[in-house]
């Protein structure tokens, strides 16, 4: 594999008239990457390219943005006025290729141009930008009251030609009591400021053509080259947009040692942006549009205290976050998505909860997988339990929800003359990961080869055992089936960072002619507090259907264990 990455930035800016400025940026990312790969003969990789196969792939990004804009400045007595008006523009293009051979001379000859048949190859192209014109004004009067006011108009090629365009205005007031008179001769009060924003912002990640009917080529009929449709239009698709009301009060005690912020906010988005179901008889199964309504609601707390400030400091920075999610309306749609379907968007839900069978643990007297049957009756949840022969009769319920109750972080910094040490903490609190995908492998009684997770060893053997494994059947499905059982706790808490540092003496590095000298050592991923069975808790959420399928495992891999030693040269 080869990659070449290159960003460049570069501006200019001019002074036009006394607070009044102009600013003009540009910023280029360009990325060429190659692939190859070879298999021969030796390797059972594809049986049915006996004298080898390789492949080829290559992709190219051209990705560059522009921002151009002017800023004023003024001061009128105890008023501070500053504006900003300018504009915004992004494009970027991928072109990907990928062509396949087989049939080698041998294995010395491992290029495509060897093989004695070329037998796959395809290219493709897709792109998008953005425009955007924004404007802000700024005003503070007496360096206590603040007030803000912006509009955003944004327009992006992945929407329809009859709602490109986005319009989101925002506004804010602040109020910096300790600068009151009533409050700034306070000994133990050192800063206290009261804010509220309302504001409205747009989303727009999505694929890059949702809007568009398009067509795809490929063999027709008796294989002559033919077209077909590919991917209904939708000419309204538009902005998927969220209302934003924020509260807060940042704080500081004794002379700021300690200081911190408390935050409540409550979004309400509307026009999510959804693959949605559409009948069957307009040849396609789903589409992008913009369906129903989310509300979320949350706080947000940032604690930081200097505990020690002599001649060894030692400093301590808490934050966590807690947002409740709940699809409010989604018109009567059932939108599923991830490994087995299992997340779901539904009403009175966060988005993606899972929702599947219920598992109801082992039959101790012959060993069958059991489900709860969770039907109805008279208004009531029939509790009563099914093994694998009623199976299809048991009805899905929710099970978990892959969104976390908190998210925190915790960090210590520590000095003492030129040393310094940071310890980062992390992690995440209530939420489930669905590892249906590689539990119906590797967690799966014998279901198949593969190697089994050491939780097996706990699977049933003798009638009258309580346990949770069912018993281990070779090719035959015992409790390998879609269900909660494969539905499992999410929570951790990780050393994500550690760095010790050193800066050397002032008088050694002014000998050496520069300005600092540092050398550090710095470990990241370095130990993990968690129940979860498999390799890494942090999976990738949305690997499969964009902001439905949350929380699945599918043999993602762990992140790596690093260490890392460098020095901090200034010359």
């Amino acid at each position: 594999q080869q990659s070449y990455r290159n960003f460049s930035n570069a501006y200019a800016q001019a002074k036009i008239l006394p607070g009044l400025n102009f600013r003009s940026e540009f910023g280029l990312d360009l990325l060429a990457q190659q692939e190859e790969g070879y298999w021969g003969k030796e390797n059972n990789r594809n049986t049915s390219a006996p004298n080898g196969v390789g492949e080829y792939r290559s992709a190219f990004v051209f990705n560059y943005n522009t921002n151009n804009y002017f800023t004023y400045n003024k001061e009128i007595g105890k008023s501070n006025v500053e504006a900003v008006l300018g504009m915004q523009f992004q494009k970027s293009r991928a072109n990907y290729s990928y062509v396949e051979g087989r049939d080698f001379p041998s294995n010395a000859y491992q290029k495509i141009a060897s093989a004695a048949t070329k037998s796959d190859g395809s290219s493709s192209q897709t792109e998008f930008s953005f425009l955007s014109y924004f404007a802000r004004v700024n005003y503070k009067y007496n360096d206590k009251y603040l007030m803000s006011l912006s509009l955003r108009r944004d327009a992006s090629s992945r929407f329809g030609r009859n709602s490109r365009n986005g319009y989101f205005p925002a506004a804010s007031v602040g109020w910096i009591l300790s600068e009151e008179n009533f409050l700034s001769k306070s000994d133990v009060l050192s800063f206290l400021k009261l804010r509220a924003s309302y504001g409205i912002v747009g989303n727009a990640e999505i694929g890059n053509f949702p809007q568009l009917g398009l067509y795809i080529g490929d063999a027709g009929y008796a294989g002559a080259a033919g077209q077909r449709p590919s991917q209904i239009a939708n000419p309204n698709l538009k902005w998927e947009t969220t209302r934003q009301v924020d509260i807060g009060l940042d704080f500081g005690f004794f002379n700021n040692r300690i200081s911190g912020e408390l935050q409540y906010y409550v979004k309400n988005t509307s026009g999510l942006l959804l693959n949605v179901n559409v009948p069957a008889t307009s040849g396609f199964t789903s589409q992008v549009q913009n369906v129903g309504k989310l509300e979320n609601k949350g706080i947000e707390i940032v604690l930081n205290t200097q505990n020690l400030v002599g001649a060894f400091k030692w400093s301590t920075s808490l934050n966590m976050a807690r947002n409740r999610g709940k699809v409010v309306d989604l018109n009567g749609q059932v939108i599923e998505g991830g490994v087995g379907s299992m997340n779901r968007v539904m009403e009175g839900q966060p988005v993606g909860v899972f929702y599947t069978v219920e598992y109801a643990g082992v039959d101790p007297q012959n060993g069958d997988a059991l489900f709860y049957r969770n039907t109805n009756n008279n208004g009531q949840l029939d509790k009563s339990t099914v093994n694998a022969a009623g199976y299809n009769s048991a009805q899905r319920v929710v099970t978990g929800d892959p969104n976390p109750d908190w998210v925190f972080g915790f960090t210590n910094n520590f000095s003492y003359k030129g040393f310094d040490l940071s310890v980062f903490f992390n992690g995440v609190t209530g939420n489930q990961i669905n590892i249906y995908g590689m539990g119906r492998y590797s967690s799966a009684n014998f279901r198949f080869e593969d190697n089994q997770t050491r939780d097996q060893l706990g699977a049933w053997t003798t009638p009258g055992q309580i346990t949770d494994i069912p018993q281990a059947r070779l090719y035959r499905n015992n409790g390998a089936q879609i269900s909660s059982r494969y539905i499992v706790d999410g929570d951790f808490i990780r050393l994500r960072n550690l760095t010790l540092g050193y800066n050397l003496p002032t008088s050694v590095v002014n000998r050496l002619k520069l300005s600092k000298l540092r050398v550090y050592v710095s470990g990241q991923n370095l130990w993990t507090i968690t129940n979860y069975p498999y390799w890494d808790p942090e999976v990738n959420a949305d690997d499969f259907d964009s902001n439905i399928a949350k929380g699945n495992d599918f043999y993602t891999a762990p992140q790596p264990r690093t260490i890392l030693f460098g020095i901090n040269v200034g010359l």
